[in-house]
């Protein structure tokens, strides 16, 4: 298929765009793709990494940041964002609390919520339940239902009791 646009060259850049609501498909050479307006994002360096910052809403004081750097592999922090990788282990500790938004949004949380082991299943489903419990257990207080929060406070113990003896 030739470049629809210089009709010379075949076209080999695909791209569509919304005209009064329909979508329209355009097929251009790479030439005349560099130099068209709506595609020339493609061609940009960097692309992946600045959408991934817009993607995070990646928002600090960039100019600082830049700056620091891992005390034990020496990466900076504008090398992780644009890599996508971490250098060692120490870069967490150092850049904790610009990757903690960043990994909140990719994981949804903050706990690992997987399978329990067979053999030990019992003791740690016993210790998730009464984490849960205390949870409930504030909520309650916070509530003031002070009757229910009772109930929950002697199960909490009761669990306690059955693990600890």
């Amino acid at each position: 298929m030739l470049c629809q646009h210089c009709q010379q060259r075949e076209a080999n850049v695909q791209f569509t765009k919304i005209v009064n609501g329909e979508m329209v498909k355009f097929y251009l050479c790479d030439q005349c793709a560099k130099n068209a307006p709506e595609v020339s994002f493609v061609f940009s360096p960097g692309i992946i990494p600045d959408f991934l910052q817009s993607l995070f809403n990646f928002t600090t004081n960039a100019q600082a940041l830049k700056e620091e750097s891992c005390p034990q592999c020496g990466r900076r922090l504008s090398e992780i964002t644009q890599a996508g990788k971490l250098g060692c282990s120490g870069c967490y500790d150092k850049f904790q609390s610009e990757l903690e938004p960043i990994l909140r949004k990719i994981h949804g949380g903050g706990c690992h919520v997987g399978k329990i082991p067979a053999r030990k299943g019992a003791a740690i489903r016993e210790k998730v339940e009464i984490e849960k419990l205390k949870e409930k257990l504030q909520e309650l207080i916070r509530e003031e239902e002070f009757e229910a929060a009772a109930v929950v406070r002697d199960q909490i113990r009761e669990l306690e009791q059955k693990l600890g003896g």
